[in-house]
């Protein structure tokens, strides 16, 4: 299972990102002219959980106008990213650019590479993210995403250092790490549950994304609300999946959302902890006065 994919490029794109084009290129952010503004007033509108970031990125990103550096930040999911490459924007203007990359072209969590115009080639970019595999016989205890991600924080390191992980079966898993965490976590991780693992850096041609495992709905519904599809698409009663998205379990766009009354559209992407992650493909009214029908697609 992938920590998650291309197809949700288009709630990206609604986020404010998009996704690489292909695995060869890094992201690049054109920021065109503006006045700058104040860098309070940024952080005032920016996301509560994004302010630290976001300062910390913009912080970065006036040293690198001024000094003419390159600076490059942790792993960030999209949300974050969104929140630093808007601030980034509207304090530099096109003096700086944000580019962002996560290891693979679909990879959801990326590291932002802040930089003048044009003095950073894709290669410099590609070299931010290393990919550490890591190995052992999961024949007999399989373990998931969750496993694998607590066994490396378990070594004392923050989660900002870990982008992706590509679980791949029986074998092990990828994990997109920093070059600095590729050293360390190659002799840290020894373990992930009751397994003993072995943990190496590779190059990232070796890396092979499986295709993501989705389901298809398609649900008439009274509403386009978030309580009403999010039922449908995690096929839980809505009671349930309001009991989650009052628990802070639920994401639109990676933004928490409390409200099950919240209104989607198409392109919105849907995440539950535990359950998976849904993308709003399509709301059309139905021939029935009142509904709607709704073309949904589940990431297990």
């Amino acid at each position: 299972v992938v920590a998650r994919h291309a197809p949700l490029a288009r709630a990206l794109v609604r986020a404010g990102t998009s996704q690489p084009t292909s695995r060869a290129r890094a992201r690049r952010i054109s920021t065109p002219s503006a006045a700058p503004l104040d860098v309070e007033v940024i952080l005032r509108h920016a996301e509560p959980e994004h302010r630290d970031v976001v300062k910390r990125a913009v912080e970065r990103a006036e040293r690198v106008r001024d000094r003419w550096t390159v600076e490059t930040i942790e792993f960030l999911d999209p949300g974050a990213l969104h929140s630093v490459e808007n601030a980034v924007r509207a304090v530099c203007g096109d003096e700086v650019e944000v580019r962002a990359w996560g290891g693979f072209a679909s990879a959801e969590r990326r590291r932002a590479t802040i930089a003048r115009a044009d003095s950073v080639d894709e290669e410099e970019i590609r070299d931010t993210v290393r990919v550490l595999r890591v190995q052992g016989n999961f024949m007999f205890d399989a373990a998931t995403h969750r496993d694998f991600l607590g066994a490396i924080l378990g070594t004392g390191i923050k989660r900002e250092k870990v982008g992706d992980i590509v679980v791949t079966g029986e074998r092990g898993a990828d994990v997109m790490v920093s070059p600095e965490m590729a050293e360390f976590l190659s002799t840290a991780l020894t373990s992930v549950r009751t397994v003993k693992v072995e943990a190496r850096e590779v190059d990232a041609s070796e890396l092979k994304v499986p295709e993501p495992k989705v389901e298809d709905i398609f649900s008439s519904e009274s509403s386009t609300r978030l309580d009403a599809l999010g039922s449908a698409g995690f096929r839980m009663s809505r009671s349930k999946f309001v009991a989650h998205v009052e628990s802070g379990d639920v994401k639109v766009n990676w933004k928490e959302v409390k409200k099950g009354r919240y209104d989607l559209s198409a392109g919105d992407v849907v995440s539950c902890r535990g359950k998976g992650r849904l993308e709003v493909v399509d709301i059309q009214p139905a021939r029935k006065e009142g509904r709607f029908a709704c073309n949904l697609r589940r990431y297990v």
